[in-house]
């Protein structure tokens, strides 16, 4: 079997992240690069990733003239949160009749907020023989699909809350603004409240598959604003040293309500004063599950397996929009791809 062949398409930290293992993954091979940062653009891959290696792969900005030069099984997205800004780069993939897997929180699940974008994503899939899926860490795995995997041994459900403890001091500098590291209580609320800040994406993607999964129909989903977390005391971490009284993190919770009841709770609590952190699962029902992950996954590398992890999977997959719920069982592919792919 011909390696998988891959464009990578964003370069930014999760990108590259995610390149750098592409690239010694045995099975793939990376035929194509794209970003719009200028800074990036005409550079060789290998100086862009900064490896001492010369890959012989220009980055450019114009997807529709490196699919015009280049075939490819799929496309390795990167490039942001939101569904409504990364679409268009989305739609030039499936047009060009190649596979996406994309990091795109939105896109884990986006029916709920974007039911038109979805059924046009679909819609266009179908008609270009391709599958589109967003999928990560979380959401994709530790809040959605493993909760749902676990309820496989219960007769009935009441409930399901999910929280996820995780340490931040280790992570990288864009993560850190991304939940607020450093800032006042005052300066955080304001970016919250502004939209200059995104805290957790994900959580109202994750209750939707999970409640999907289930059949349940849900009367309402609530997402609170994120509430910041204070160190009593200076705090120093890998990137940076924080004042004492100042945002060290933050925790964000949704719900969604059956019946009148939180019938899906999700926590999401990153800062850099956790001791202990953990992934936990706990299902109300016949039987009580209560699953609890020791040490807690790192995003960043979960997210590179996620990705990497789904390709096969992918490429198998009806054409369409699909999220993790609808593939087979997540698993690691073999040192060698190509063998997945058998």
């Amino acid at each position: 079997m011909n390696e998988v062949k891959v464009i990578l398409f964003g370069l930014g930290a999760m990108g590259s992240h995610i390149a750098k293992f592409v690239l010694k993954k045995k099975g793939l091979k990376v035929v194509g690069a794209l970003e719009i940062a200028k800074e990036k653009v005409g550079k060789d891959l290998g100086e862009v990733l900064g490896i001492e290696k010369h890959l012989g792969i220009q980055v450019i900005d114009d997807p529709n003239t490196l699919f015009f030069k280049v075939k490819s099984d799929i496309v390795i997205h990167a490039m942001g949160f939101y569904l409504t800004q990364v679409y268009p780069q989305i739609i030039k993939c499936v047009k060009a009749g190649i596979n996406v897997v994309s990091t795109c929180e939105e896109l884990s699940y986006p029916y709920y907020k974007f039911p038109k974008l979805a059924f046009e994503l679909d819609k266009l899939a179908k008609e270009n023989g391709v599958t589109i899926l967003g999928t990560g860490i979380n959401p994709g795995y530790l809040m959605d699909t493993l909760p749902i995997a676990l309820t496989g041994p219960c007769i009935n459900v009441k409930s399901i809350k999910v929280t996820r403890m995780m340490f931040s001091g280790n992570r990288r500098n864009s993560y850190q603004k991304k939940i607020g590291t450093g800032l006042t209580t005052k300066v955080f609320n304001q970016m919250i409240k502004d939209g200059k800040m995104t805290g957790h994406v994900g959580l109202v993607e994750s209750i939707c598959m999970i409640a999907s999964s289930l059949g349940w129909k849900l009367s309402d989903i609530v997402e609170l604003p994120p509430k910041p977390v204070i160190t009593e005391k200076e705090t120093k971490t890998t990137y940076t040293t924080i004042k004492s009284h100042h945002v060290v993190g933050l925790k964000s919770v949704a719900y969604g309500i059956k019946n009148g009841e939180k019938v899906i709770t999700l926590q999401f609590v990153s800062h850099a004063n956790v001791k202990k952190p953990y992934d936990s699962v706990t299902i109300e029902g016949t039987p009580t599950i209560h699953e609890r992950i020791e040490g807690g996954i790192h995003g960043d590398l979960g997210t590179v397996a996620m990705v990497i992890n789904s390709i096969p999977k992918v490429i198998k997959a009806k054409p369409g929009l699909v999220t993790m719920k609808d593939l087979p069982i997540p698993s690691a592919v073999a040192e060698d791809i190509r063998i997945s792919m058998e």
